[in-house]
């Protein structure tokens, strides 16, 4: 069993992007509406998703593989997508 007292909360930052060989196609529709909107200095835009999620765990690598393990499962989608962690004291992984 496992003490919750004893566990400690920490943040990890999620960012989930397309792979380099597919097609962004909403990163070049926000390019569209930007230049359309006069924003002609942007040159490249890629978009892609960010999760925030605080993980109560008994260390930073237990944290680390309960996220990477929700990327796997839920957050990428590891056909196109890839992504990475980063624990809010600035490590990562």
């Amino acid at each position: 069993m496992v003490d919750r007292d004893t566990m400690t909360d920490f943040t990890i930052d999620v960012r989930v992007s397309l792979r380099p060989a597919v097609l962004d196609t909403q990163g070049k529709a926000i390019l569209r509406g930007l230049h359309a909107m006069g924003f002609d200095a942007i040159a490249e835009i890629h978009a892609g998703k960010f999760f925030r999620m605080k993980v109560r765990a008994q260390n930073a690598e237990e944290a680390v593989e309960e996220a990477r393990s929700a990327c796997e499962r839920l957050l990428s989608n590891p056909v196109i997508e890839t992504y990475s962690l980063e624990l809010a004291d600035g490590l990562s992984t």
